[in-house]
């Protein structure tokens, strides 16, 4: 019996009962992008709206947002378990470690609604997050899976769930890159038909990423009858440009229609002081200016008054509308991007500076100092783990975990600001990998070395 007792796996007690709780205690979360993702609206990623639409479908508008909270929360409960016990395989820990990586891994859905504004719950919400998070765990699992195994199976389920990720957020098509980048390492480790092998990962790379703007396009015809891409990709780019620019800027944009909507934003975004000439000085103060004001200039200085113009030119259905906004942004960054060059990338500088302070901490005079310390001590841990042991399974770990948080606050900080649930990703990964790191260091035992 006391056997028996021993093998039970009481790590796994913590995600279960966690998140038992959050259904029990908690309730349905309806936050600013919830309904669109309800909607289907054609600016939101499919799979999220998709994955709604089903249970829609099969249990009605009464019920299914019920049905649909208590998957997100036996997702989320599994997909910690399943990182935990594919890290405790490898590294060949007790139950004790076992427990500690599991908490850690709960950390985005404790951190997230006690120092957001919103109190989002992540698992509760109708929110991407509720299934990107529960699906990065398990991309992580299975990549890492494929670069301590070389197993086939591990390298295809990883890509797959990279592509299934990319469709969840338009951000986390990293991963398909980071993906890439580890197929490739374990060929050039291997050293085993190199050109052929690694022409087949690139090969596999490009065919993700068709697959998803096809799955995107039909998806779009299927639910929104346009067989296009989501919209507004570029309105989200402009903003971070409008704000970079001069008002004597409009010369530049020979479209006469593009120079109209820009003098029409730039003239709203001037008289709220919502440009870098508004901005205080200092690095991470022009960050925090342009993250307040990010959302008003895309939504308040150029999406509604756009609007406003194309209902009176008789646009009726909102895609074409959206399509024509887009086509009139990329113009203006295609015609304004070499002039602001120097000012958009010191503003995307400072908020790459913000996205990787939140990636692992919190914004903070003394907190950000902490997050550089502990950047540098991350880097000089893996230094002597490889040191120690060139086929180290930490420093593996330690560096998928670093390039994905870079990856995401770079791709990310693109588009728009990195608020902490655009990168509460990276946050369990750095921690979790900084301690396999000081668990090789320390001379803990693994379950095997990398293959040759």
């Amino acid at each position: 019996m006391i056997r028996k007792w021993k093998k039970f796996p009481f790590p796994w007690l913590l995600p279960v009962l966690f998140f038992a709780a959050l259904w029990l205690l908690g309730t349905t979360g309806i936050y600013n992008d919830s309904n669109q993702y309800i909607a289907m609206h054609i600016h939101r990623e499919p799979l999220y709206s998709f994955f709604l639409w089903i249970f829609r479908s099969l249990f009605g508008e009464t019920k299914y947002l019920d049905i649909v909270r208590f998957l997100q929360n036996g997702l989320a409960a599994f997909s910690v378990i399943w990182l935990a016990e594919s890290l405790k395989k490898r590294f060949a820990f007790g139950q004790w470690m076992e427990a500690l990586v599991c908490l850690i891994l709960l950390a985005p859905h404790i951190i997230t609604p006690v120092f957001s504004a919103s109190g989002l719950v992540l698992s509760n919400g109708v929110i991407s997050e509720a299934l990107g998070l529960p699906l990065f765990y398990l991309f992580t699992a299975q990549c890492m899976k494929m670069v301590y195994t070389r197993q086939r199976g591990a390298a295809l389920s990883s890509l797959l769930l990279s592509l299934f990720l990319s469709l969840v957020r338009g951000q986390m098509m990293f991963t398909i890159l980071l993906w890439l980048v580890f197929a490739g390492a374990v060929v050039i480790v291997e050293k085993k038909k190199l050109a052929k092998r690694l022409l087949i990962c690139v090969v596999c790379t490009a065919l993700a990423f068709g697959t998803r703007t096809l799955l995107v396009k039909s998806y779009n015809l299927v639910f929104n009858g346009y067989f296009i891409n989501n919209t507004f990709g570029s309105v989200g780019l402009l903003a971070n440009i409008l704000y970079a620019a001069d008002e004597e800027d409009a010369e530049r944009i020979a479209d006469q229609d593009a120079r109209v909507m820009f003098e029409l934003s730039y003239r709203l975004a001037k008289e709220q002081g919502a440009t870098y000439q508004d901005a205080p000085e200092g690095f991470f103060n022009r960050a925090a200016h342009l993250e307040k004001w990010h959302d008003a200039i895309k939504f308040e200085m150029i999406e509604e008054p756009w609007r406003q113009l194309h209902d009176r030119e008789g646009f009726i259905d909102y895609i074409p509308e959206n399509v024509e906004s887009d086509r009139i942004a990329a113009t203006i960054v295609k015609s304004l991007l070499p002039a602001v060059l120097g000012r958009w990338l010191y503003d995307y500088l400072a908020l790459v500076c913000y996205g990787l302070i939140r990636s692992i901490a919190v914004v903070h005079p003394l907190l950000n100092w902490y997050a550089l310390t502990a950047y540098l001590a991350y880097i000089v841990l893996a230094a002597l783990a490889w040191r120690k042991n060139h086929n180290s399974n930490a420093v593996w770990l330690a560096a998928f975990s670093l390039l994905a948080v870079f990856a995401n606050v770079f791709a990310t900080s693109m588009i728009i600001m990195c608020l902490s649930r655009y990168v509460i990703y990276g946050l369990p990964l750095f921690y979790v990998s900084g301690l396999m790191l000081l668990y090789e260091l320390a001379g803990g035992k693994t379950a095997g070395e990398l293959k040759h």
